[in-house]
């Protein structure tokens, strides 16, 4: 089966090239292309893509937005930023956005194929710069990820979680199953484990039995 995508990118030589390489790839189609984030907001949800490859910088909605909505609205979508810039606040606005996926343009093209494939399996694509990044590997994860590990640092329950963000059990442990992945953490433990050691409340100690 095909990895199908949209691309969005402002430059129409860049959007026509790259999908023209792009789409050379035996399990790669480009299914559609935007020239600004309003388009690519549209044409997502019009074809509902495994990626969107999405540049950063482009006009009436930017990528940022643009991701935003996109990984809102389409949970099986997931999004790769696509930029000539590398500084750490582009990168970490657009990991904060949701993507899945962040990719200099000044790359090989091989490069941007093995992430396509990599983020359409479930994998997260990012700088390995400590500098880009800008910071320990909770950049990694969304703003809701962020506070849904922030709630279990104190000792919540899933229930408890859901409760608190207005959200069900079933997202909270949606939410999990992601950072456990992105962190690369094995069990539910280990990722309290890492809440706690991260916001520094000690409830996991509190909870083991005395010796």
């Amino acid at each position: 089966m095909s990895i199908s995508v949209v691309l969005a990118d402002d430059h129409k030589m860049i959007r026509e090239c790259l999908g023209t390489q792009l789409s050379r790839e035996p399990d790669i189609q480009v299914v559609a292309y935007a020239a600004d984030g309003a388009e690519a907001i549209t044409l997502a949800h019009a074809w509902k893509p495994n990626i969107v490859l999405m540049d950063v910088c482009m006009p009436r909605v930017d990528g940022i937005e643009a991701s935003l909505r996109i990984v809102k609205d389409l949970p099986r979508t997931r999004v790769i930023a696509l930029s000539a810039k590398g500084e750490r606040a582009f990168v970490s606005q657009m990991v904060e956005a949701g993507v899945q996926g962040y990719v200099m343009k000044n790359e090989a093209l091989q490069v941007l194929v093995t992430a396509v494939r990599a983020v359409a399996a479930g994998a997260t694509w990012l700088p390995d710069s400590a500098e880009l990044l800008g910071g320990p590997e909770k950049r990694l994860l969304s703003r809701r990820e962020q506070l849904v590990l922030k709630e279990l640092s104190e000792g919540k329950s899933a229930r408890d979680v859901a409760e608190e963000m207005g959200i069900s059990t079933k997202t909270v442990d949606t939410y999990r199953r992601r950072m456990m992945t992105k962190l690369g953490l094995e069990s539910q433990v280990e990722l309290v484990r890492y809440a706690v050691s991260l916001h520094g409340h000690g409830v996991e100690k509190s909870r083991r039995p005395p010796a």
